[in-house]
């Protein structure tokens, strides 16, 4: 050790035994003006499993999964999944077939570090029988040693945990990497710019979820996830709908909610606002430690939608949705096609966030069957104009719905194109979607209209342009109150002619059954009363305290038969 100009300089071996005696006596954490920021590390193993149906929902199965920190010079495993319709007979091998992602980007602040993502794997398993139960489990290896090898020590029970090899470190593993997990950062140290920018973030971002105490997921678990029924206009099916969920105390309440009804749902849509990083990347980390702990969604797929949050541009880059992309993989129609934001540099005003975004494909707008079911996910920060590619790609696929084989057209977008709280009634993807989305949508008589973005629940009525009732017209439901601050103000005292119901007092989510070609049910799940009020109220009118909704459900006949009669 040698000291010079009062700086202390350590040789490299001293510098690896300090990193592995910190390694062995404190937890990976930041902290940001009090606010810890504490990724749970698992050392390469398997963890943040969640599984989205394929192009095929009734034989194929997209499971997503990360592994090792990808750090310059750090070389993902190679994965593959053991699956079958037994627990104890997973006899056949599915081999990865692309390389997993990766992406690095600058946190807010640049002595906070720069970010390295954990490498993401997209595996998807082809050739299933419909509505069937499998039984799966995720098999790692070294990338060096190949596939064929992983493959054969897999189908001969011959992995060991999850098959890597570790250099040694603490407790026999490699050292997990460390950049900005390891920085440790008080109140003290923070400069008046940081300070300034917790406080604009305080309301929109509460702490992150944090389970770096509690243990990895079980390397050898094996899972189940159940393919979708035959597609028949009279098959029963059952959808969890829930929006704007992120990592918070009343989130759990949510998805705990959830998952022990699991085997009521069939598969769940999540409408946009998904982990709140609030443009601090590891945030991805600790909701998706948040995932592993609590939710079901390595066993019934989650699809989703793109929302203002899920934007995640840095201050000083112009990457866009580079998180949502990388980390999901929905039935896409095409690769996705992610461009450079042109606007100015900074931070974005997430209340009021551009149009349109340069995103197309990918996890942006995509559509499926599932049963009786057509599900059409709109991106409503890609463009939605006339002529532009997402319009052009929904006309077309709203007239290819062939509703003698799925009769319910349901609709996943997360802006409300009607709501009757004092928010976001400008927003230009409000308009954007109203003035040329919404036409489409009446014209081929969707169903249900699925949105979130406000942090409340509301029921239209069958409504068209306008907001006109008619009996043909769709029903919009605002699900927004899934877990992030379930407090926003009517417009008016009294609700509009259009609206059924309307809260904001409780957090929940809803359940949307359909029973045949014409008859479906849906109701919303309150799970816990907002901390915010007890009553519902009318912005800068506190005098009027409205009463909170504890219950609502509705009969719904299929519009399109309706129209048909």
């Amino acid at each position: 050790m040698k000291q010079q100009t009062g700086v202390v300089r350590l040789s490299a071996a001293a510098t690896m035994l300090l990193m592995l005696l910190l390694s062995q006596s404190i937890s990976t954490v930041t902290m940001v003006a009090g606010v810890a920021i504490n990724p749970r590390h698992c050392r390469g193993t398997v963890k943040h499993v969640h599984i989205a149906v394929g192009r095929d929902p009734t034989t194929e199965m997209t499971v997503s999964f990360t592994t090792k920190w990808a750090f310059p010079g750090v070389e993902a495993p190679i994965a593959g999944i053991l699956v079958g319709r037994r627990k104890d007979q997973l006899g056949r091998f599915v081999r990865e077939q692309e390389l997993p992602l990766t992406y690095n980007t600058s946190l807010p602040f640049e002595h906070w570090g720069h970010y390295y993502a954990p490498y993401q794997h997209h595996i998807t398993i082809g050739g299933l029988e419909p509505d069937t139960t499998y039984f799966y489990q995720v098999v790692l290896g070294d990338r060096g040693a190949g596939i064929e090898e992983l493959e054969q020590k897999a189908l001969t029970g011959k992995i060991d945990g999850n098959n890597l090899r570790h250099r040694p470190g603490n407790n026999g593993y490699a050292i997990e990497n460390t950049t900005a997990e390891d920085q440790f950062l008080s109140e003290q140290q923070m400069n008046d710019e940081e300070e300034d920018f917790n406080r604009r973030h305080r309301m929109l971002a509460p702490p992150p979820y944090d389970g770096h105490e509690k243990p990895c997921p079980e390397n050898k678990r094996i899972r189940t996830f159940k393919t979708a029924p035959e597609t028949d206009q009279d098959m029963p099916v059952t959808f969890a709908i829930v929006g704007d969920l992120g990592q918070f105390e009343f989130t759990k309440n949510t998805v705990i909610h959830m998952k022990r009804h699991k085997k009521d749902y069939d598969a769940a849509l999540l409408i946009g606002d998904i982990a709140y990083t609030e443009n601090d990347e590891r945030r991805w980390e600790t909701f998706f430690d948040f995932m592993d702990d609590f939710t079901p969604f390595d066993q019934m797929p989650l699809m989703i939608a793109t929302g203002n949050h899920d934007i995640e541009k840095q201050a000083n880059r112009r990457e866009v949705f580079r998180g949502y992309e990388h980390r999901f993989r929905m039935p896409r129609v095409r690769p996705p096609q992610l461009g450079l934001f042109d606007g100015p540099m900074g931070d974005l005003n997430m209340d009021a966030a551009p149009y349109p975004m340069p995103y197309e494909w990918g996890n942006a707008y995509y559509s499926f069957e599932y049963g009786s079911a057509y599900i059409i996910v709109i991106s409503a920060y890609s463009n939605m104009d006339p002529d532009s590619t997402q319009y052009n790609w929904l006309s077309a696929e709203l007239e290819s719905v062939d509703r003698t084989r799925t009769p319910w057209l349901l609709i996943s977008m997360h802006v409300p194109i009607y709501n009757t709280f004092d928010l976001h009634h400008h927003d230009l993807q409000i308009v954007a979607a109203r003035e040329h989305v919404q036409p489409l949508l009446i014209e081929h008589k969707a169903n249900m209209i699925f949105s979130g973005h406000i942090h409340a629940y509301q029921r239209t009525g069958n409504i068209i342009e306008d907001a006109v009732r008619h009996p043909h017209g769709p029903i919009h439901i605002t699900i927004g109150a899934g877990g992030r601050a379930c407090n926003a103000p009517f417009q008016h005292e009294i609700a509009e002619e259009w609206i059924e119901q309307r809260d904001a007092t409780m957090y929940g989510y809803g359940k949307f059954q359909i029973h045949n070609r014409t008859d479906a049910e849906w109701v919303w799940i309150p799970v816990a009363p907002s901390d915010k009020r007890d009553y519902n109220f009318i912005k800068h009118n506190d005098t009027v305290h409205l009463p909170s909704l504890k219950e609502d459900s509705v009969w719904v006949k299929n519009q399109f038969h309706l129209a048909n009669e």
